[in-house]
């Protein structure tokens, strides 16, 4: 059996190609993983090891400056956040620090590379599927707008946001998101601090040097990485910097060119990537536009984290799978065909439930007099649909900026038996039939047998009280 102590002897025999932290432990540097401005993340001969080795010369002040502030980011309060934090410091022969990373991990950089270069060769859209399609990404995307909003809660920002420090799962099936490269973490700060950015990510703002890192500026890095991973397109690079002068994408990237699907000009319009009614919601199209649109110019329209999460999140909650043996596996957004639009086959209706939500507010007895008898049932617009998994009904509807902290009330599971309903503990939850308007209160597990679904719609109140609460209407 291999020991750390053997791995260390071996390490040693390496000369340059190793480095050591304040115990003396070496790192043998075996191969380059990332490259930033900062420097370069390297893997070792431990498993899941990582090293971060500054750029220049340990007696150059910019290293010193860069490792003075790794000495303050490892002291910063980034427990349960999902980001690959300092263990120790490398001291000699250069300055940088030790990470651990999980397995099975790759760089974003891979999945966007895999994708595009699928739509160059025959495969087409096939890369893009082959690499989790819409249900691996909006799910990774949730999850690196869920560590950067807890992290903008705590009064940081994180900075140098680009897909070389984002790592994701390796698999299809899985959505493991981490962020490397923490040596940029700051506090937030519209004026000076820190302007390290990758090209092609930073904030306009940043490119012109107006401004340091801080979360609007994540929340630009997080829209450029998004439409990339979604429509394999750079939001800012469409046919006239593509194909123009030499200087346009520098102008581009500084703010100065309109983005690709600009509503007022269509000068910078691109002929690649792919159709956005394929790969965006109108609500993540709406986000986009107020990044790209008006947050290009006014950095304070673009959205928060918290509302990428929320968009994202809503759009995997409409999401279907095309399946059932025949399918090409794809995930595509619910049409009222059922049509996949990857592979044209139509799905089985009874594989799927439409749900939309509705907020149930009487009116008081002075409210009936000043307004009228109005109709208790406000409509929100907000959907959500599902196939063969249980989903969670929460305190909050799918698509709100609360839905993520609040608490679950009900789940329900479709299976070929029927709909299960099952309240979760201590939670009661009314069903009712509108058809019939018998109301049945529920504190236990409950199914809906597939052999009664007759296109009859109910009504799943997420309480058993007279009072307002959230409901959603279905059909059976």
């Amino acid at each position: 059996m291999t020991t750390n102590k053997d791995k260390n002897n071996k390490a040693a025999r390496h000369g340059n190609r190793v480095v050591h932290d304040r115990q003396g432990t070496a790192y043998e540097l075996t191969g380059k993983l990332a490259e930033g401005g900062q420097g370069v993340v390297c893997q070792t001969q431990f498993k899941n090891v990582l090293v971060k080795i500054g750029r220049h010369p340990a007696n150059d002040p910019r290293t010193k400056a860069w490792f003075d502030h790794m000495q303050w980011v490892s002291r910063l309060p980034l427990e349960e956040l999902r980001i690959a934090r300092p263990q120790t410091l490398i001291v000699r022969p250069r300055l940088g620090y030790v990470m651990e990373l999980m397995d099975g991990l790759v760089p974003l950089t891979s999945l966007l590379e895999e994708s595009i270069a699928a739509m160059r060769d025959v495969r087409g859209l096939q890369g893009f599927i082959d690499s989790g399609g819409l249900a691996k990404r909006l799910r990774l995307l949730q999850g690196l707008c869920s560590t950067l909003a807890k992290l903008h809660g705590r009064g940081l920002a994180y900075g140098d946001l680009s897909p070389g420090n984002i790592f994701v799962s390796r698999s299809r099936e899985h959505a493991e998101v981490w962020l490397i490269d923490c040596d940029n973490i700051s506090l937030l700060s519209r004026e000076g601090g820190q302007k390290i950015h990758t090209p092609g990510y930073g904030a306009p703002e940043i490119m012109r040097g107006e401004s340091g890192i801080n979360s609007l500026t994540d929340s630009w890095s997080v829209g450029v990485i998004a439409f990339e991973l979604l429509a394999l397109l750079h939001p800012l690079k469409g046919d006239f910097v593509n194909d123009g002068e030499s200087d346009g994408e520098t102008a581009a990237l500084m703010g100065g060119v309109p983005w690709v699907d600009d509503l007022d000009d269509d000068s910078n319009r691109s002929s690649t990537g792919l159709s956005r009614d394929l790969v965006l919601t109108k609500e993540l199209q709406e986000l986009f536009q107020r990044c790209f649109g008006t947050g290009r110019i006014d950095a304070g329209a673009r959205p928060t984290l918290a509302e990428w999460r929320a968009g994202f999140e809503a759009a995997a909650a409409m999401l279907m799978t095309c399946g059932d043996g025949d399918g090409c596996g794809s995930s595509f957004y619910y049409n009222r065909a059922r049509k996949c639009p990857f592979c044209d086959r139509i799905q089985d209706e009874s594989a799927h439930l439409l749900m939309s939500h509705y907020v149930y507010a009487p009116l008081s007895e002075l409210e009936k007099a000043e307004f009228g008898d109005q109709s208790p049932w406000i409509a929100t617009n907000q959907r959500m649909v599902f196939g063969r998994e249980t989903v969670e009904l929460r305190g909050s509807p799918v698509g709100s900026v609360m839905y993520a902290e609040s608490v679950p009330v009900c789940s329900l599971t479709l299976d070929g038996a029927g709909l299960h309903l099952e309240p979760a503990p201590g939670r009661r939850v009314a069903l009712q039939s509108q058809r019939t308007r018998e109301t049945h209160v529920l504190d236990r597990k409950k199914r809906l047998n597939a052999a009664i679904r007759r296109g009859d719609y109910y009504m799943l109140h997420l309480s058993d009280s007279e009072g307002m609460h959230d409901a959603w209407r279905f059909k059976w």
